[in-house]
C-alpha cells in the first residue's frame, strides 16, 4: 500500500509537468485575449467618453439650433401650408414654401420636411400622399444639389419646383391610374407653386434681412399678405369647440385693416378673406359679401376708435346674417365675431405705428424720384389745361372784334342800300313815272337822290334847299323829301344804337382779352410741389411713443417753399386744448424748432372720436393792430384787410376808390378782396397787383381806378415789404424816431402795366407802422405836409387802437370835423410772441 503510494506521487508529478506545459500554452492565449479584452474596454470606454463628451458639446448645440424659435415657427408654417387647399385638389403651398424656406441647412430641411409630412398625413391617404411625400423629398434632395445663386434664386427656385413636381408626380401617375384630369392637376399644382415660389422668395429676403414691418415696401407687404391667406386656408378646417379658427382671423384681419387704412383697407380686406373659402373648395362661399359689408362699415366708423370699428363689423355681420338660413351657423359667427373683437382690443397700442403704411402708396424713399416726376407732370397738365382755357377766352376775343371790322367796312355800302330801297320801292313803286325814273333814267334819278342825301346829312332837308331839276321831274317832291327827312332820322337812331352795340362789343371782346391774359399770368404761377416728409413721420412716430403721447396717424407736408406742415391724427382729449398744451411743445422739443397748432378740428363728443390738428412752425413775431375810419358820405370809400397767409405773412392792404361813397367803396373792396384771395392761394405779390390791374381796367369802359397800399410782414424774421401802387406815405415809428416811406407811382386800374416797386425794412419789437388813406393827408394842405411824423415823434403811446383813435381826432380837428375825403387810419405794434 506504501508502495502504491509512492507510485502514485512519482505519476502525479509527472502529470503536473504535462499539465503546465498544455496550460503555459493556453495562458499566453487567454494572456493575450485579456490584453485584448483590457485594450477593448478601454477603447469602448474612451468611445463613450469621446461620443459623451461630443454629444454634450455638440449635440446640445445641434437640437439647440434645429429646435430653435425660428425653426419652430417655420415648422409649424409648414405643418398648417400642408392642409392649404386649393379649389380641394391642389397642395401647391408646401412646395413653395419648404422650397424657399427649407434652405442649405440639413436640419431645418427635415424638421420642416418632418412637420409638413405630418400636415400631409391629416389631409391625404394612400397613394396621393405616397406621391406628396416622395415629391416633397425629390424636391429637397435636388434643391440641396443644385447651387443656386441668391442674384438668380428669383427664376430658378420657380423653374425647379415645377419641374421637379411635374416630373415627380408625372411618374407616380404613370405607375398608377392614369387620367388626363389627374395629368391636369399636376400641372396646374406645379405651375401654381412655381408661381408661389417667386412670391415666397420676396417674404423671405425680408424676413433674412429682419426688415421691420413699417419699411415693407409693397412688393414685400403683397408676398406676406398671400402667405397669410395661405396659413388661413390651412387652417379652414380647424375648429376649437365648434369655432372655425381661420374665420376668427379672418374677422380680426378686417378688423385690424379698418383700423391702419379706413373703410376702404377694411372693404379689400373682407373680399379677399371673404373669397378663401371659395378657392380653398370649388363652392361660392356666403361669406364673401359678409366681410365685404362688414370692412366696410369697420372703416367708417373708425373715427369713434376700436369702439367704433367694432360696433361697424357687428352691425355688418349681423345685417347680412339674415339672408344665411342656418341658425346654428349664425350664432357660431356671432361667437367668433366676439372672440375676434376681444383679440382685437388686446391688440397693443404701438401697432398701428409698426405697419407698412408706406407700402399702400408711393411715400418711401425709393419713389420720391417718382413723386417728382407725377409733380411736375401734374403742374404741366395743369398749365396746359389754363392756357387752353386762356387760348378759349382769346379766341372769343378775337371773334368779337373778328366781326365789328367786318360791320365797320360794310356799314356804308349797308347805309346807302337801304336808303336807296326805302325810296325806289317803298315811295316811287306806285308813282306813274316809276318806269321812267328808275328804268331808262335811273342813273340820273340816283344821283339826285343820293345829292339829297348828303344835304339831309348836314341839316334838315325842306323843299326850298332841295335842287330845282329835282323839284321839276317829280311829282311828289314835297313828299319825297318828307320821306327822307323820315327815313334819314331813322337811321340815325339805329345808328346810335349800333354803335352803342359795337362799343358793348368792343368792351367784351377787351374783357375776354384781358381774363385770358390773367389766366395765362396765373397759369405760370402754378407750383404743385408737395413733398411727404418720411424720416420726419418715422422721427416723430417714435419718439412721440416713447413720450407716452398717443398719435394715430401723421403726415408730414413740406412745401415749394420749405414750409412745414404736420396734419395729425389723435386721441381726443376731454379739454380740447391737449393739442396745444402738451403735443405742441413736444414735438418742438424732437424738431428743434418751435411749432404751434394753426388749425384744429375737436369731435362733437370730446371723449369720441378723433382730434385732427395741423401743426406749423411758429412765428417768432406777432402784430396787433388797430384801426379807425370815418367816410365822408355815410358810406366809406376806403377798404381794409388783415389777414395771416400761409407762408408766415400777415398781410395789411389799404384801398382807396376812387371818388367818395358807396361808389369808391365797391372798387376798393373789390381790389382788396381780389389782393387777399390771390395772395392766400400762393400768387406772388407782382402777379396779384397786375391781375387786380386787368380787373378794374376791365369793369367798366369808364375811368376806374383805385390807389392800394399794402404790407407784407415776415412774422419769422420781423422783415417788412412796403408796396405802394399810387397810395399816402407810410410811417415807422421807433421810440422817438419816425421814418417816412412813399411812392410816386399811379393807381392801379389807369395804365395796362403796374410798375411795382417794394421797399423792405427789418423791424424790431416795439416798432410802431402806421398807414393813412389820402384823406387823412387832405387836411394837411392847410398846415404842414409832415404834421404825422411831427405828432407821432411827440406822442408816447404803444396801444395801436388808442394811436389809431389819437391821430384820427387830431385830423379831425385839422379840418374841424368836416373832411374832404374818406379817412382810414391803421397802426400796427410788431412784438415778440
Amino acid at each position: 500500500m506504501g508502495d502504491k503510494m509512492l507510485e502514485k506521487t512519482e505519476i502525479y508529478p509527472y502529470q503536473r509537468v504535462a499539465e503546465k506545459a498544455g496550460n503555459r500554452s493556453r495562458g499566453k492565449k487567454h494572456e493575450r485575449e485579456r490584453e485584448w479584452r483590457q485594450t477593448f474596454k478601454e477603447s469602448t470606454a474612451r468611445g463613450k467618453t469621446w461620443l459623451r463628451a461630443f454629444l454634450k458639446k455638440e449635440g446640445s448645440s445641434f437640437f439647440h439650433s434645429l429646435l430653435s424659435l425660428e425653426n419652430l415657427v417655420l415648422a409649424v408654417g409648414a405643418l398648417i401650408l400642408s392642409r392649404a387647399f386649393v379649389l380641394g385638389d391642389l397642395l401647391p403651398f408646401v412646395y413653395a414654401y419648404l422650397a424657399v424656406f427649407a434652405g442649405k441647412e440639413k436640419g431645418r430641411a427635415i424638421l420642416l420636411l418632418a412637420f409638413a409630412t405630418l400636415g400631409l398625413s391629416s389631409v391625404l391617404h394612400g397613394f396621393d400622399l405616397g406621391s406628396s411625400i416622395v415629391s416633397l423629398l425629390v424636391l429637397i434632395a435636388v434643391l440641396k444639389r443644385l447651387r443656386i445663386l441668391p442674384e438668380k434664386a428669383w427664376w430658378m427656385l420657380p423653374l425647379v419646383s415645377i419641374s421637379v413636381l411635374f416630373t415627380s408626380k408625372s411618374l407616380f401617375l404613370l405607375g398608377g391610374e392614369f387620367s388626363l384630369y389627374a395629368e391636369m392637376v399636376v400641372v396646374f399644382e406645379a405651375v401654381i407653386a412655381g408661381v408661389l415660389c417667386f412670391v415666397f422668395t420676396v417674404a423671405h429676403e425680408a424676413i433674412a434681412q429682419r426688415k421691420p414691418l413699417a419699411s415693407l415696401n409693397f412688393e414685400e407687404f403683397a408676398s406676406f399678405l398671400v402667405l397669410g391667406i395661405g396659413l388661413v386656408m390651412g387652417l379652414n378646417n380647424v375648429h376649437l369647440a365648434g369655432l372655425s379658427v381661420s374665420s376668427i382671423i379672418c374677422r380680426l384681419g378686417i378688423m385690424l385693416a379698418a383700423l391702419l387704412w379706413g373703410s376702404g383697407g377694411g372693404t379689400i380686406v373682407g373680399v379677399m378673406t371673404g373669397i378663401i373659402p371659395s378657392i380653398s373648395s370649388s363652392i361660392f362661399a356666403q361669406s364673401l359679401g359678409m366681410y365685404a359689408v362688414s370692412g366696410l362699415l369697420a372703416g367708417l366708423f373708425r373715427n369713434l376708435g376700436r369702439l367704433g370699428i367694432v360696433l361697424g363689423f357687428m352691425l355688418g355681420t349681423m345685417a347680412l346674417s339674415m339672408f344665411i338660413p342656418e341658425t346654428s351657423a349664425t350664432i357660431l359667427g356671432i361667437w367668433e365675431t366676439a372672440i375676434a373683437s376681444l383679440l382685437f382690443f388686446l391688440l397693443p397700442e404701438s401697432l398701428q405705428d409698426k405697419m407698412p403704411l408706406q407700402a399702400l402708396g408711393p411715400l418711401n424713399g425709393r419713389f420720391r424720384e417718382q413723386d417728382e416726376t407725377i409733380d411736375s407732370r401734374l403742374e404741366e397738365s395743369a398749365r396746359k389745361r389754363i392756357e387752353n382755357l386762356a387760348a378759349v377766352f382769346e379766341e372769343l376775343s378775337s371773334s368779337f372784334s373778328g366781326e365789328m371790322e367786318v360791320k365797320r367796312k360794310n356799314h356804308q355800302a349797308a347805309y346807302l342800300n337801304y336808303l336807296y330801297e326805302q325810296v325806289s320801292q317803298n315811295f316811287c313803286e306806285k308813282c306813274s313815272r316809276y318806269d321812267n325814273c328808275w328804268g331808262r333814267d335811273s342813273y340820273h334819278s340816283s344821283q339826285q337822290i343820293l345829292e339829297l342825301f348828303s344835304i339831309v346829312e348836314k341839316a334838315e332837308l325842306s323843299y326850298e334847299k332841295a335842287p330845282r331839276d329835282f323839284k321839276r321831274r317829280c311829282l311828289y317832291a314835297r313828299e319825297m323829301i318828307s320821306t327822307i327827312n323820315y327815313l334819314f332820322d331813322r337811321l340815325l337812331l339805329n345808328e346810335y344804337w349800333s354803335d352803342k352795340l359795337c362799343e358793348s362789343r368792343e368792351l367784351v371782346a377787351t374783357q375776354l382779352k384781358g381774363v385770358s391774359q390773367v389766366i395765362k399770368g396765373l397759369a405760370q404761377e402754378i407750383d404743385v410741389k408737395t413733398e411727404f416728409d418720411l424720416e420726419i413721420r418715422e422721427k416723430l412716430l417714435r419718439e412721440s411713443k416713447q413720450q407716452g403721447l398717443k398719435i394715430k396717424e401723421m403726415t408730414p407736408l413740406r412745401s415749394s417753399s420749405g414750409q412745414l406742415l404736420l396734419n395729425v391724427v389723435a386721441d381726443p382729449c376731454r379739454e380740447g386744448e391737449f393739442c396745444k398744451t402738451n403735443i405742441a411743445p413736444s414735438f418742438s422739443n424732437i424738431l428743434g424748432e418751435r411749432m404751434e397748432v394753426c388749425e384744429k378740428t375737436c369731435p362733437r363728443f370730446r371723449a369720441w372720436g378723433q382730434c385732427k390738428f395741423t401743426m406749423s412752425r411758429a412765428c417768432s413775431y406777432k402784430v396787433s393792430s388797430g384801426v379807425v375810419q370815418v367816410g365822408k358820405e355815410a358810406v366809406c370809400g376806403d377798404s381794409f384787410t388783415i389777414a395771416s397767409l400761409k407762408e408766415g405773412k400777415e398781410l395789411i392792404a389799404l384801398s382807396d376808390g376812387m371818388g367818395v361813397g358807396e361808389k369808391a367803396c365797391c372798387e376798393s373792396q373789390a381790389t382788396v378782396r381780389l389782393l387777399e384771395n390771390l395772395l392766400e392761394s400762393g400768387f406772388q405779390r407782382e402777379v396779384a397787383l397786375n391781375t387786380i390791374n386787368t380787373v378794374l381796367l376791365l369793369r367798366s369802359a369808364q375811368e376806374s381806378f383805385a390807389t392800394l397800399d399794402m404790407l407784407m410782414v415776415d412774422l419769422y424774421n420781423g422783415d417788412v415789404d412796403f408796396i405802394k401802387v399810387g397810395s399816402a406815405p407810410s410811417y415807422i415809428k421807433r421810440d422817438k424816431k419816425v421814418g417816412m416811406i412813399s411812392s410816386h407811382s399811379l393807381p392801379i386800374g389807369i395804365l395796362e402795366n403796374v410798375d411795382v416797386v417794394s421797399e423792405r425794412h427789418s423791424l424790431c419789437p416795439r416798432d410802431i407802422l402806421v398807414m393813412v388813406s389820402d384823406g387823412v393827408l387832405e387836411v394837411s394842405r392847410q398846415f404842414n405836409e409832415t404834421w404825422i411824423m411831427d405828432f407821432l415823434s411827440q406822442v408816447d403811446e404803444s396801444d395801436p387802437q388808442l394811436l389809431a383813435e389819437m391821430i384820427m381826432n387830431k385830423a379831425l380837428g385839422m379840418c374841424k370835423g368836416k373832411p374832404a375825403d374818406d379817412m382810414t387810419v391803421i397802426c400796427l405794434r410788431v412784438e415778440l410772441q
